[in-house]
């Protein structure tokens, strides 16, 4: 009765902490209904619409009370909190392996969530359903719908997590299979047995006389090998495989690259030396148009090994090959790549970003402008990563690509600096820190976070009080994690309004536990009476500020702390003793 007992009392305390579960789950069960409708009635059924409009006056009464729905993903679950919102272990209809299979491990609605939003969201996962989406990228058509209030959070690229892969359906062929071996049929056509009537036809004559007289003379055993010439033993087998393996492995790419870097350095005239740069740059947009960004790179790399020698020798045909580079950055061939990558879902990323990095600095301007024409990910990522590594001595100009009016233009650019690391970087982050998207202000921290210095935990400071909820929790475990002292201060000054315990219980429970952390003996006298004063009449906002007050006071390191944590958990009130016991325990 004891353990049966505790468990009601943490489904208790789990419930201060998040709030509206069964809310939650009908949230969740009438957009499984609107999607289902979604793919089952006909275009002209006006039910869809009805199970859309339902979802919404849904979501407009649930977000009365909650600020966000912020739900787990699993291969076969979907959580809010610890509890299952929905489960299946099928490997069709299955919402959960939807996101999932496509690396989103979080997803998030948020109030301000409309009609608009949700039947574009319902359309989406319908579209995904059926089986000739399969192969499309779920993360890629979520942020092409660019939804302001659902969000969604990916596997790090970094992470070893394996992820069930399903295939679809695919329709049954109404055709039945044949019972007959064909392995069987195949040899036994190859076995035709002739009777002696057969042999002595009255074309046998013929065919002797056209064959002439030594056929006919030839041994039993001439005749047998000439049958069997097509049979192999074992040992020419494995000849015939080590022939086609290193046939294989030849590299085609490389022994091209030799030849004409060949004809190159023979080349003593300056008109012929400059057709063949051009007949190099045909070479390189053959590998581009190809896909084959490695074979590009390559090319790249032997030009460049050229061009130091020339430098080091002082030869004139150095600026020849400057102009080639210089050519290979325009606005026209930066452009092409583009288009390229475009056409080519499957790309050669590592190649990409090692052709991308032997540009020069001439090319920061055209990637800037091609990270807003690109349609895939992967491409995107690429060209951030080489616009790192070729930036990095060209912040200025790197940043100029923050005066995009696409946010997630701008939000890439930021993610280049914050990459790049330089300190130079912080002046430009200050325009950003205000975007009006979001994502763009997010992206800000995670780039201030990457450079060590007092400007950076400005930034977090000033997040503190961001309208957006991710944006607070991210810069407040910055703060903590980096034990910035600075921080104490906003943090009082943030949970001493009125209107603190108003905020959601996660956003309470981790700014109180910051600022014990952050200010630890400065913090003591405000949390002890908020954990240990009595209450009567408390209202379950007063309540769930008392236990969240008690988990703060715990992670105090003084003794005091320590004794009113333990007076508490003998407390009479069961809550606040499994509350002062679970803190201890933390």
């Amino acid at each position: 009765m004891e353990i049966q007992a505790n468990d009601t009392l943490n489904r208790e305390v789990d419930s201060i902490s998040y709030p509206y579960t069964k809310e939650v789950i009908d949230f969740f069960n009438f957009l499984i209904k609107a999607v289902k409708a979604k793919l089952v009635y006909p275009s002209s059924s006006k039910l869809p619409s009805q199970f859309k409009y339902d979802l919404t006056q849904k979501a407009i009464s649930v977000f009365k009370d909650i600020e966000t729905i912020d739900l787990k993903v699993t291969a076969s679950s979907i959580m809010y909190g610890r509890t299952i919102v929905y489960e299946s272990t099928a490997r069709t209809e299955n919402f959960a392996h939807v996101f999932f299979r496509d690396g989103l491990i979080g997803l998030s609605f948020h109030r301000g969530l409309n009609d608009d939003e949700i039947s574009r969201f319902v359309d989406l996962l319908a579209k995904m359903f059926r089986t000739v989406y399969v192969d499309d990228d779920f993360a890629t058509l979520l942020w092409e719908e660019n939804f302001q209030y659902i969000t969604h959070t990916l596997i790090d690229d970094g992470l070893d997590i394996d992820a069930v892969e399903y295939s679809a359906d695919k329709p049954k062929d109404k055709s039945t299979l044949s019972s007959d071996d064909i392995q069987s049929l195949y040899f036994d056509e190859g076995e035709i047995i002739f009777d002696d009537e057969d042999l002595t036809s009255g074309d046998q004559g013929a065919d002797l006389r056209r064959r002439g007289k030594a056929f006919a003379q030839m041994p039993q055993a001439t005749h047998d090998f000439l049958n069997r010439i097509t049979e192999f033993t074992a040992s020419e087998n494995e000849e015939i495989a080590t022939i086609i393996d290193e046939d294989s492995r030849f590299d085609h790419a490389e022994y091209l690259l030799t030849v004409v870097f060949e004809i190159l350095g023979m080349e003593k005239e300056v008109p012929g030396y400059v057709e063949t740069l051009k007949f190099i740059g045909k070479v390189r947009n053959n590998f581009i148009s190809l896909g084959d960004f490695s074979g590009a790179a390559a090319l790249l790399k032997r030009t460049k090994e050229l061009l130091d020698v020339l430098r080091n020798l002082k030869s004139p045909r150095a600026e020849k090959i400057d102009g080639f580079f210089m050519d290979c950055a325009s606005k026209e061939n930066i452009e092409f790549i583009t288009e390229t990558l475009n056409n080519l879902k499957d790309i050669d990323s590592e190649g990409l970003v090692k052709y991308l990095n032997l540009l020069p600095w001439a090319a920061i301007d055209p990637l800037l402008l091609s990270l807003g024409d690109l349609k895939f990910f992967r491409s995107r990522r690429a060209v951030c990563a080489a616009l790192a590594e070729i930036g990095k001595d060209q912040v200025d100009l790197v940043a100029r690509g923050l005066d995009d009016e696409r946010w997630y233009v701008v939000r890439n650019v930021v993610q280049i600096l914050g990459n790049i690391g330089s300190h130079r970087v912080i002046n430009h982050l200050k325009k950003t820190i205000r975007h009006p998207d979001y994502r763009v202000r997010k992206e800000t921290l995670s780039a201030a976070a990457n450079i060590n210095s007092p400007e950076s935990e400005d930034f977090m400071i000033l997040a503190l009080s961001d309208p957006d909820l991710k944006i607070q929790l991210d810069s407040l475990k910055f703060l903590v994690n980096k034990r910035c002292g600075r921080a104490f201060k906003a943090l009082e000054n943030i949970i001493k309004d009125k209107k603190f315990k108003d905020r959601q219980p996660e956003q309470i429970g981790k700014f109180l536990e910051a600022y014990a952390v952050l200010g630890q003996d400065k913090a003591f006298p405000y949390l002890k009476p908020m954990a240990a004063k009595r209450q009567f009449f408390a209202s379950s906002k007063d309540e769930r500020m008392k236990i969240m007050a008690i988990g703060a006071l715990a992670k105090i390191n003084s003794n005091e702390a320590q004794k009113v944590i333990g007076k508490l958990s003998q407390s009479k009130d069961r809550k606040i003793a499994m509350a002062a016991m679970r803190s201890v325990n933390r």
